[in-house]
């Protein structure tokens, strides 16, 4: 009887640490990125009724039970819509990177924030904001090279000193698992111009002894957007066949106030319409030269006689524009947009992963530590070896507990009787006790 006395003891034991879990777990139902955490007993050892081989049956009493382990609950949570950029949510497997110091630290709450620092001394625009957690560790991914400081950018409203794109990305490839840093932001971002450097000429002129003009919109080194514009009229001097204009092409502000250059040449085209020659190969675009094309043959400038007058153009070329919003893709890339539609990756968030995401470590706060039942943090790869994050990263998501209420609330019943079971079974005993001590009066 002393033995079923600290049997429903150990029961009792066993399942109260079940309760301190499932406790646990629903006072965190509504905790972002929370993982659940399930409770695993085991019996304890056995005792012998009789010696080995004198039965053909079991020969032994179990002596009670014990919490053997827990372990982490690994479905994701539900995900839940945010009006923040920064808030993240993985549709998957794996785990956002977070740092404080030295030491490394992984999540599933995304609920991210910023804060600044100031990169170059002194300069009061060279800031860059840094995604954090709300204990201000700091989120790991790659980050870019494609940017640098002018403290002598103009900005606008007389405001001088940002970061400028100095090459345009679509993408970001993952840099090594071990060489992931903070993810870090610029505040001050520009999208530098890109002058005019060739200007397309489509049309046909026709036939008839009229001036005909073309003109195409084209961005010079000081961001402005100038007028590009051919005028054609027909030579005093024809060839025995086709026909030849005197083309005059000039570049001014849009406006027409300045004139920054003007040059003169000659199109030959011959009796089907078909262009042979052009002789005015650029123009100066107030500092930048501007090729013309004008096509080869019927593909560009014809002139037919008979058809109506028709002229397009068209340049390459971009305004310079500043940073209007940042957004993070599917592939956790972040993106920059600039007010001149432009947009340019600068880095990306990293998605770590783990041979065995049961061996992570709880540190609190929903962060977890690599240990070494859980491996070494790594990237998930494609067919050609190249690293992905494994999972789908949905912006201004959040993804909540995978703790369910429902079923947290029948397991809490079954924990409560089983408690009561064990518990009714020491005062049943502890009677059986009393009893036979009262047998011997």
């Amino acid at each position: 009887m002393n033995q079923a006395y600290y049997t429903g003891l150990s029961g009792v034991m066993s399942h109260q640490y079940g309760m301190d879990i499932l406790s646990d777990n629903l006072a965190n139902v509504n905790t972002v990125g929370f993982r659940g955490v399930n409770s695993e007993f085991a019996d304890l050892f056995s005792e012998a009724v009789v010696s080995a081989g004198k039965t053909p049956t079991a020969n032994d009493i179990g002596v009670g039970s014990r919490l053997q382990a827990t372990s982490t609950m690994t479905q994701n949570g539900s995900l839940l819509g945010s009006e923040r950029f920064n808030d993240l949510a993985l549709g998957g497997n794996g785990w956002f990177g977070v740092v404080s110091g030295d030491k490394s630290y992984y999540t599933r709450a995304g609920n991210f924030t910023f804060d600044t620092l100031q990169k170059t001394p002194g300069e009061v625009n060279s800031s860059v904001a840094r995604l954090t957690t709300a204990q201000g560790y700091f989120v790991t991914g790659t980050m870019l090279s494609n940017y640098a400081y002018d403290g002598g950018f103009d900005y606008g409203n007389n405001e001088t000193g940002a970061y400028l794109i100095n090459d345009p990305a679509d993408d970001v490839a993952f840099a090594d698992v071990n060489q992931q840093g903070p993810l870090e932001l610029p505040t001050r971002l520009a999208y530098p111009v890109e002058p005019t450097t060739r200007a397309e000429f489509n049309g046909n002129l026709g036939g008839d002894n009229v001036t005909r003009s073309i003109s195409a919109d084209v961005i010079s080194p000081a961001n402005d957007i100038n007028r590009l514009k051919l005028t054609f009229t027909q030579s005093a001097v024809q060839p025995a066949t086709g026909i030849a204009w005197d083309v005059v092409a000039t570049v001014t502000s849009n406006d027409g106030s300045t004139l920054y250059d003007t040059q003169a040449g000659q199109a030959i085209f011959d009796a089907s319409g078909r262009l042979s020659s052009f002789t005015v190969p650029s123009v100066n675009n107030d500092g930048a030269a501007v090729a013309i094309d004008v096509g080869t043959g019927f593909d560009g400038l014809i002139s037919i006689n008979g058809a109506e007058f028709r002229g397009t153009a068209s340049a390459d070329g971009s305004t310079g524009g500043v940073l209007t919003k940042y957004g993070i893709n599917i592939n956790g890339v972040i993106s920059a947009e600039f007010s001149n539609g432009r947009q340019s990756a600068i880095g990306r968030v990293a998605v770590y992963h783990f041979q065995n995401d049961q061996g992570l470590e709880r540190s609190g706060d929903t962060l977890f530590t690599q240990s070494s039942n859980s491996g070494n943090p790594m990237f998930w790869t494609d067919a050609d070896g190249n690293a992905i994050t494994g999972s789908a990263v949905y912006s201004g998501m959040l993804e909540n507990s995978n703790v369910h209420l429902d079923a947290g609330l029948t397991d809490m019943i079954i924990m409560q009787r089983a408690y009561q079971a064990n518990a009714k079974t020491i005062t049943t005993v502890d009677e059986m006790i009393q009893k036979a001590l009262s047998m011997r009066k």
